[in-house]
């Protein structure tokens, strides 16, 4: 196994070759969003587009970012024991963590597919795409194990420093997504059913490859044996002291994001349809933030474990300068290529139109959200994810529900619905900022 030693060496590169190959996966599996929305969107109409990215989209990126995020607390704890050299705990650690995971994949695929029909009546889908979407997710949920099993064993691989396995799996498994779905859409003619199927394959393959990946590393503290696999109960539960805050984080983003998929909803097959193909395409942006944000929790806590305070604040600085480089060279770059990009996923001249009215709206800002996941991510790192849930419950949810219910309610239109982000993004990295500098002041005044 690739392990990187995230305590000792030059801050800035060894952030940087952590990042690239996070970024680089994310980027890849964006990728596949993006391919498989042209796919679909050429070869099976808007109204399938409609049906996969809309609320069938939303409700599976949700339901799987919950779930991560509960498993997230055994990678900070894992980071720890590896930066401590806690050899004993580590083992455990790997060990509960994919039990936990084995656990929850089935009991959550199961859950989610007997509820498929409720959750679609539930969210008002159109009743021209129903159907579709109802067929779609259905599949999606079945494939939700392989999702949470391969998530838990690659952020085992990321707490220890490898981030280039993981983002190895994932290309591979891109790559296998989309000639999947170009096979069952475009040539067997499938629909959203064939772009269902190829997804959870690729989420089979990424689930298999990386759990034999575990198996076979040469590390005893981190590899996986099969008779080993069992819970280690005070483990967990410092774990999901870690994790629920962070699914309850989650699942705010989620009910917010329901919450303006409803909106959407109510505005139409053509806005449904380009929401969803925003989604697609700034995907690449929140990937990117997603990896920043990994990467520095995933320096913090291997800094934490070994109470090297002076370089996680170093850490933390080298991060901004990193992070608000790739969101304001993200944000130039679409921008000025966006209106040539989207004629490839829908010609709709009023499904362009709207996708560009979203862009406008948001990529100018996204430089703001950098504060966020920096300071979200370091707090993580040393475990503390109560205090984050917070400051997003009030930025994230609170505050962008009560716009909904009235500055959206009061002018029904996409405008009014974006402009409640960039403000919320403002309120949260306000609220972070605040945060990490008290527990800078407590961690000192302990001292």
């Amino acid at each position: 196994m690739d392990k990187k030693d995230l305590t000792q060496g030059s801050i800035y590169k060894k952030l940087i070759l952590f990042f690239l190959p996070l970024a680089a996966g994310n980027v890849f599996q964006q990728i596949y969003y993006a391919v498989d929305a042209l796919i679909v969107g050429r070869y099976a109409g808007t109204i399938a587009l409609a049906a996969v990215g809309g609320t069938a989209g939303s409700f599976s990126y949700a339901a799987v970012n919950f779930f991560i995020a509960m498993c997230g607390g055994g990678s900070v704890l894992i980071s720890q024991f590896f930066g401590a050299r806690n050899h004993e705990s580590l083992k455990k650690g790997v060990h509960s963590s994919m039990w936990f995971s084995v656990i929850l994949g089935v009991v959550v695929s199961a859950g989610l597919y007997m509820m498929t029909r409720c959750i679609l009546l539930w969210t008002k889908v159109p009743s021209d795409s129903f159907e579709m979407a109802f067929e779609y997710l259905r599949i999606i949920f079945l494939g939700m194990v392989f999702i949470i099993v391969y998530n838990m064993a690659a952020g085992i691989l990321r707490a220890v420093g490898d981030s280039r396995t993981p983002f190895i799996i994932v290309a591979v498994s891109c790559v296998i997504n989309i000639v999947a779905d170009y096979v069952f859409v475009a040539v067997l003619g499938r629909g959203v059913v064939g772009a269902a199927v190829a997804t959870v394959l690729s989420q089979l393959v990424c689930a298999v490859v990386c759990v034999i990946r575990l198996m076979r590393i040469k590390d005893d503290d981190c590899v996986l044996r099969l008779s080993e696999l069992k819970p280690d109960f005070d483990y967990l539960k410092r774990s999901l002291m870690i994790g629920v805050p962070l699914a309850l984080q989650s699942l705010m983003y989620s009910v917010t994001n329901i919450r303006s998929q409803v909106c959407i909803n109510i505005l139409g097959t053509k806005t449904v349809a380009a929401w969803g193909l925003t989604g697609r395409i700034d995907g690449f942006f929140w990937g990117l933030m997603a990896a920043a944000n990994i990467c520095v929790t995933t320096f913090i806590g291997q800094n934490y474990g070994k109470r090297d305070y002076a370089r996680m604040k170093a850490g933390v600085k080298a991060s901004f300068v990193i992070f608000e480089i790739v969101a304001v060279s993200f944000s130039v770059t679409l921008m000025l290529t966006a209106r040539s990009i989207l004629p490839w996923f829908d010609k709709d001249p009023e499904v362009i139109e709207s996708t560009m009215l979203v862009f406008k709206a948001l990529v100018p800002f996204y430089f703001i959200w950098v504060v966020n996941e920096v300071f979200s991510g370091a707090l993580r790192g040393e475990g503390k994810t109560f205090g984050p849930f917070l400051v997003l419950m009030f930025s994230v949810c609170i505050y962008r529900l009560i716009w909904m219910s009235t500055v959206f309610a009061a002018r029904p239109n996409l405008l009014w619905l974006c402009l409640c982000y960039p403000t919320s993004w403002v309120i949260a990295g306000s609220g972070m900022f605040v945060l990490y500098m008290i527990n800078i002041r407590k961690r000192r005044n302990s001292a």
